[in-house]
């Protein structure tokens, strides 16, 4: 049916366009800060892609995602974000502001390659970027995966000095499990624990005994998705915030204003 063609249409312009798009520099890089609830402090931020085609305007990721997820081009997006975080982190690290760690996502994908750790390292190397100022952020889908290859990949990251972290933390079935064999530094809970009131329910329950659970195994914890203020998180310990109530993903430029602000202050 025509629903069908014009999605059809719409993953060859992708893949027609997606070399191209990365010669050019077409995507952009988008970070979303993470604030410590208590004192409104920047902690954080993720890295996040934006292609701005100079023929088909702003394209979100969920429009081309999927499609190098399949195809594998994903592999290369990955590559190009990490290199791009940590050319910018080296570049705000020279003008003098306090960098925090910036998380990247790593594609399931990826942790098919038994050099991953050192592919990434050699990257950070090349910009002059400290390893504590990029974090490798994977979903918690890659670990239905190869456990064994997993795990690998993870120590020999922390072996370089890299922070590990997992998202979307709760939104599958194997959460515990994952968190019983894996040597992670951060947990980020699922956007879904905070829809509507959770305070005092048994939302709240779980949130609480998830971030008391991080804490007894050493990882520190994000919020991710928060659109209002939640005193509830800031009560409970959790160490920081992503979401719209403090921030949506900006361009680099402004983002980099934050962190002047944060010197400022």
């Amino acid at each position: 049916n025509d629903s069908i063609v014009e999605e059809q249409k719409w993953i060859d312009i992708v893949q027609e366009n997606q070399l191209k798009a990365i010669r050019n520099e077409e995507f952009k890089v988008y970070y979303q800060p993470k604030y410590d609830p208590r004192t409104n402090e920047l902690k954080g931020a993720e890295a996040l892609i934006r292609w701005i085609s100079p023929e088909y305007g702003f394209i979100s990721p969920g429009k081309f995602i999927p499609i190098f997820e399949k195809n594998g081009f994903i592999t290369e997006i990955d590559h190009y974000m990490i290199e791009h975080v940590a050319r910018d982190q080296k570049a705000w690290l020279d003008m003098g502001y306090k960098c925090v760690p910036v998380s990247v996502n790593v594609s399931r994908a990826h942790f098919a390659e038994r050099d991953l750790a050192d592919q990434i390292c050699k990257m950070i190397d090349a910009a002059a970027t400290p390893h504590e100022l990029v974090e490798i952020e994977l979903t918690e889908s890659a670990f239905f995966d190869d456990k064994k290859a997993m795990i690998y990949t993870i120590e020999r990251l922390k072996e370089h000095g890299f922070s590990v972290s997992m998202d979307d933390f709760g939104s599958g079935y194997s959460s515990l499990n994952s968190l019983k064999d894996m040597p992670l530094d951060v947990l980020k809970l699922d956007a879904e624990f905070f829809r509507g009131e959770f305070d005092n329910d048994r939302g709240g329950v779980v949130v609480s005994e998830a971030i008391r659970l991080a804490k007894l195994l050493k990882m520190r914890t994000v919020a991710e998705g928060v659109e209002v203020k939640e005193d509830f998180l800031a009560d409970e310990g959790c160490d920081m915030i992503q979401g719209f109530y403090f921030a949506k993903p900006m361009p680099g430029e402004e983002y980099e204003e934050r962190m002047k602000s944060q010197v400022e202050a």
